[in-house]
């Protein structure tokens, strides 16, 4: 009976120091919360789209290094948490389930495609959690397809039908081509949405869609399709509807071989110094729009910060997913301090009510009816190897 009260009492004993344990780790988890405003980024850290992921966690790292420095946010140093999704739509759930449950963060900057961006997007609306993607254009993104708007969903690049509409109404309004070809991939959401979208606005704007031919995800023999629209009749122009420079130079260069000598369209994939790797003179004069002007100040500030920190320069492959993820970063923090407070519900209502915030190269600001981004959209044409900017355009509000 004695041994048996003994180790009732050593039980006892064992439960209220586990208990102290667990009320100081506690404690000091709530008070290092206090501390620091912890931002997720939600991004593939492994496997083919890593270089993607690395460009966005990164400079969001430094970007935030840079403002810690600089006093951090609301007197509070910024937590940045980055959790590889390895661009796969259920580790992208199961790391925003983590993120919001185990480390509190209070908003998202991520992912990078699209696909993973709608997994990261049920799991924030459903915890009522705000993210900001970075670099992903599906319109689903931000808004249903019964047409209302996601309240949770936010983005700093264009969405497909806006940058495909931008090209379209250019080619035909400040290029001239009344005729165009299009080649799209029919396994990609954004290829089948810019090409919709493209597809549309050069009919609004009085030009004619000649043909359109389809291509599989995977290919690079594309030789059969271009045969069938070398074949399709008179064109103008072939916009071709890649959303990377691979695609984009391979496509070109056996489009030149097989002697299609029209111009090319295409999208803001072709913004890599490797595509004059994979298609030389095949893409000279290619024209398409880009979100951010190459030309600015603040681009070459912040590669030069980017290099300096990390030791590689993104602009060679994936500069887009840097700038972007400066822009979203910008935002996301601008909308904290309009708030006054990190609290999740409060940092959504500044979001969609920002208007002219300065971004990366131009000002931003959000439509609270749709959730799209307008900023001033720069229009590109490779010359003579170059990335060379000719002119601005900004896009029409969309209803």
């Amino acid at each position: 009976m004695k041994k048996y009260a003994k180790r009732l009492v050593s039980l006892s004993l064992a439960a209220v120091m586990l208990g102290s344990l667990a009320a100081c780790k506690n404690s000091t988890s709530s008070n290092q919360e206090a501390q620091t405003i912890r931002i997720g980024v939600v991004c593939p850290l492994t496997g083919e789209s890593s270089l993607f992921g690395d460009v966005l966690a990164n400079t969001v790292k430094l970007l935030a290094k840079q403002k810690n420095e600089e006093g951090g946010l609301l007197g509070k140093q910024i937590e940045v948490m980055v959790y590889d999704n390895r661009d796969d739509a259920v580790e992208t759930t199961n790391a925003a389930r983590k993120a919001i449950l185990n480390d509190k963060v209070v908003a998202f900057i991520g992912t990078d495609s699209s696909a993973t961006t709608l997994a990261l997007g049920e799991v924030a609306a459903e915890h009522e959690i705000p993210f900001i993607t970075s670099i992903a254009t599906n319109s689903k993104i931000t808004m249903t397809d019964e047409g209302e708007v996601r309240p949770w969903a936010f983005r700093a690049c264009l969405s497909d039908p806006q940058s495909g509409a931008i090209l379209g109404q250019y080619a035909v309004n400040e290029c001239n081509y009344e005729k165009i070809a299009i080649i799209y991939e029919i396994g990609s959401d954004f290829s089948a949405g810019v090409t919709a979208e493209f597809s549309k606005s050069v009919e609004a704007s009085g030009g004619t869609i000649v043909t359109k031919e389809a291509y599989n995800t995977g290919d690079v023999d594309y030789r059969a399709v271009l045969t069938k629209i070398k074949n399709s009749g008179d064109f103008d122009a072939l916009y071709i509807a890649a959303g990377y420079y691979k695609q984009i130079g391979l496509i070109a260069n056996q489009a030149r071989e097989l002697g299609i000598g029209q111009p090319f369209l295409t999208t803001e994939g072709a913004m890599s110094k490797e595509l004059f790797d994979i298609a030389g003179d095949s893409v000279e004069g290619m024209i398409y729009n880009v979100t951010v002007d190459m030309e600015s100040e603040n681009v070459h500030d912040l590669l030069e910060a980017f290099i300096a920190e990390w030791g590689y320069d993104p602009s060679n492959n994936v500069g887009p997913d840097c700038y972007l993820a400066y822009d979203a970063f910008m935002l996301l923090t601008g909308a904290i301090e309009k708030a006054g407070e990190a609290k999740p519900d409060k940092i959504r209502d500044a979001l969609e009510n920002t208007t002219e915030l300065q971004g990366m190269t131009c000002k931003i600001t959000f439509d609270p009816k749709n959730h799209l981004v307008y900023r001033e959209v720069p229009i590109y044409k490779l010359v003579n190897g170059e990335f060379t900017e000719v002119g601005l355009f900004m896009p029409e509000r969309q209803e």
